[in-house]
């Protein structure tokens, strides 16, 4: 399953929804907030670097290295 940056925003909103006293301003703040976050995740989870040291063998042995890809 890919990302989704909408999926992620409202999962966040409802959790925060959840907890929120907030009487004036709260919808406005609470998208600023939902939306500053959701993108914070999303660009860190791209920004993903996999270190692979060994686990997969091949006909010649086992295979090691660094895998660095980036997710998108």
């Amino acid at each position: 399953m890919s990302l989704d940056q909408q999926r992620l925003k409202q999962k966040i909103k409802t959790a925060i929804q959840a907890e929120q006293a907030e009487e004036q301003n709260a919808n406005t703040s609470l998208d600023r907030l939902s939306e500053a976050i959701s993108q914070a995740v999303i660009a860190e989870i791209k920004a993903l670097k996999i270190n692979y040291t060994s686990g997969l063998v091949s006909p010649n042995g086992p295979v090691t290295g660094t895998l660095n890809m980036t997710i998108e």
